[in-house]
């Protein structure tokens, strides 16, 4: 990824959240923990927003397919991919980042920033993902 996708206050909470998942990843107590945080603060997320929709929808993904790997039944995730995406859904769930998300709009697009970014630097995982989900849970 290029430099200027996240700016530099992104990029140090990021790290700050990526160290924090890395624990977090092998602990699977506290990875449901975040996965219920992050069910919780995506449920009370506005539906009438196009764009809050979408990042809603590809957080439920992201969200998916952390649990499938935690419960065993999707392993085709590299470790720091999963690690990268955690730190993502931390970001999300924390309400003190680069920007605040108290402050209107800002606050949720610098989420959405970071969460695009992750999206950009994994797109061939969370599409392998997305075409075992597919054939697994589809009807």
């Amino acid at each position: 990824m290029k430099e200027k996708d996240i700016s530099e206050r992104e990029k140090k909470t990021l790290g700050k959240m990526k160290a924090r998942a890395e624990k977090i990843v092998t602990d699977h107590d506290a990875l449901r923990k975040v996965l219920e945080q992050a069910r919780i603060k995506m449920e009370g997320a506005q539906k009438d927003d196009s764009l809050m929709q979408k990042m809603m929808e590809y957080l439920k993904l992201l969200s998916r397919m952390i649990s499938n790997y935690l419960k065993g039944a999707y392993n085709d995730t590299p470790w720091q991919t999963v690690v990268m995406l955690v730190a993502g859904l931390l970001y999300f769930i924390t309400p003190i980042d680069a920007i605040p998300d108290f402050i209107p709009i800002g606050g949720l697009i610098d989420d959405a920033t970071v969460l695009v970014w992750i999206g950009k630097c994994f797109r061939e995982d969370i599409a392998n993902y997305k075409i075992w989900e597919e054939k697994n849970y589809s009807e």
